[in-house]
């Protein structure tokens, strides 16, 4: 679950990992080994995208406000 700005560049920094190494598995296997082996990073790809647009759909908290003075 992403709760924070630095949650969610680590989710982006996941994210772009898991690109890369479904971008190389797809050039390094055949299409059947390539299906059985992304399956399950697909699905991780897809859950944390999902809670990136989950924080990302949630307002800021807002900020406490100053005392007039």
């Amino acid at each position: 679950m992403i709760r924070t700005d630095n949650d969610l560049h680590l989710a982006q920094e996941c994210i772009a990992n898991l690109e890369r190494v479904l971008a190389e598995a797809k050039r390094a296997h055949t299409p059947a080994q390539y299906r059985a082996l992304s399956a399950s990073l697909l699905m991780e790809l897809q859950q944390r995208q999902q809670e990136i647009l989950e924080y990302l759909m949630e307002p800021a908290p807002s900020a406490p406000m100053a005392p007039a003075g």
